[in-house]
């Protein structure tokens, strides 16, 4: 009886023992550039980076050729007085990528659950793998613009000639049969018409206008344009007009100019400076340019965690480094006002931490 006793004990502890988990020693090691991977898994901890787009509108001012003459003709006094740039910023737009950080590359060399708590993270992109997510190769400032939505200077000046005919007499000594007598000849000359001259036609045809496009609108024409055809007539003449005002006036000349930024955050406690505005010049993102300067402001809740996860001697046993990104608050500033604002997790401002490796994360469905 005892015989059978012990038997049947030996053949449950050899069954217990082939069912009884193995336990798989496992190591993450920094990766050193040039060491060989080879049956080991290679993965990057995140970063991100900001890609901030501005819009920045050119306007150039320029003055009427006319303008001395405005009030004297119009009775009216010219918007633009003397040629000036001014650079303004529309608008900012904020946006974020995740891509490998170059100093944070880690070799695993096990497989079993760590492989597999590895595999998952990646999916829910806490770490990444650098085959499938190589560096951004862009660069990291970019300017296009548009066509000027005019253009800086005047063409048309008059519906009229340029000069004017002036007929002067003179006089021509002639032999007749008394003697040699003066005959007055009338000789034509064309002259150049001064500045006040080419004034006073632009006023007399703006004058003109109006009051054909009033006689137009109010019937006074024996043949009357309906519907659209009046619309388009209409807006012709006012359109005419405002490019005749404009030699009195002036104008402004408008260009919209479109920046790309990208920048990577280092010191949540540290605005960087993106790139200057000179009201004169325009944006400069080099060294040594004067304007007022366009920066970035962090703010990372203090609820989040920071620090790095030690090592000893550059290796953890059984254990997967990750970093748990924090949600801050960025904005870009210009003076005392916000272009942008925006709520990104930013991987390297959040905290560097190790997964056990007897944990089994369930997998991104």
């Amino acid at each position: 009886m005892k015989t059978r006793i012990l038997s049947i004990f030996f053949i449950a502890l050899f069954l217990s023992s082939c069912h009884a988990p193995q336990e798989v020693q496992t190591t993450v090691a920094p990766y050193k550039a040039g060491a060989g991977t080879a049956g080991k898994i290679l993965y990057a901890l995140p970063r991100t980076s900001l890609v901030v787009r501005v819009t920045a509108v050119k306007n150039i001012y320029v003055p009427g050729p006319f303008r001395a003459y405005s009030e004297k003709y119009l009775g009216i006094k010219p918007y633009v007085t003397k040629a000036r740039t001014r650079w303004t910023l529309e608008q900012a737009e904020l946006s974020s990528f995740r891509e490998p950080d170059p100093e944070k590359y880690f070799v695993i060399t096990t497989s079993g659950i760590l492989a597999e708590n590895a595999l998952t993270m990646t999916k829910n992109g806490l770490i990444l793998d650098p085959a499938a997510c190589p560096p951004q190769d862009e660069p990291a400032y970019q300017v296009t613009h548009d066509e000027p939505d005019g253009k800086p200077y005047f063409t048309d000046l008059s519906v009229k000639r340029n000069f004017y005919e002036k007929a002067d007499t003179v006089y021509r000594t002639m032999m007749q049969d008394t003697g040699f007598v003066r005959v007055p000849v009338v000789q034509k000359n064309y002259e150049k018409k001064t500045l006040d001259q080419k004034a006073e036609e632009a006023a007399n045809f703006i004058i003109k206008i109006r009051k054909r496009r009033f006689k137009l609108m109010a019937g006074q024409y024996d043949v009357y344009p309906k519907d659209e055809a009046l619309e388009f007539a209409v807006k012709e003449m006012t359109r005419l007009e405002n490019e005749y005002l404009a030699l009195f006036t002036g104008e402004k000349v408008s260009q919209k100019w479109y920046y790309r930024f990208i920048i990577t955050p280092e010191d949540a406690s540290k605005q960087p400076v993106l790139f200057k505005l000179s009201p004169e010049t325009g944006i400069c993102n080099t060294a040594g340019c004067e304007g007022i300067p366009v920066y970035l402001q962090y703010t990372v809740p203090e609820s989040t965690v920071s620090g790095k996860l030690s090592t000893q001697g550059g290796v953890l046993h059984d254990t997967l480094i990750y970093r748990i990104p924090a949600l801050t608050n960025v904005r870009v500033v210009y003076s005392d006002r916000v272009l942008a604002e925006k709520h990104i997790p930013v991987c390297q401002f959040g905290p560097e931490v190790g997964l056990p490796a007897r944990v089994i994360l369930p997998e991104k469905k």
